[in-house]
């Protein structure tokens, strides 16, 4: 782990943070999750973060919906000045709309 003390943590989100994500991040299916990577919006910092079925997959058998947003929060292996004790990432969140047929 590493730190940058430029920054500060801080737990929070803004709008352009889920734009941001949206344009950038790459998602790779594995049937039962999907990972999501590329840079955090707020910090840069290069980070994964994985979504189990359970979260994008209505229950077997029910008639499919309009796609849930997936709160998603900065997994960088980075510790931030402020930062909780034993957390890593910089404290920012966002909701993406995954995919229509992802985990397919």
């Amino acid at each position: 782990m590493s730190t940058t003390p430029s920054l500060p943590y801080r737990y929070g989100t803004e709008d352009q943070f889920a734009q941001r994500a949206a344009a950038t991040f790459t998602l790779e299916d594995f049937g039962s999750a999907l990972v999501l990577s590329g840079p955090c919006p707020r910090c840069g910092q290069p980070m994964d973060f994985t979504v189990v079925e359970e979260l994008f997959r209505a229950a077997p058998g029910a008639a499919p919906g309009p796609a849930a947003p997936v709160v998603m929060y900065c997994t960088a292996e980075t510790v931030y000045e402020g930062s909780p004790e034993g957390h890593t990432g910089c404290g920012a969140y966002w909701s993406l709309l995954l995919p229509s047929g992802a985990g397919g």
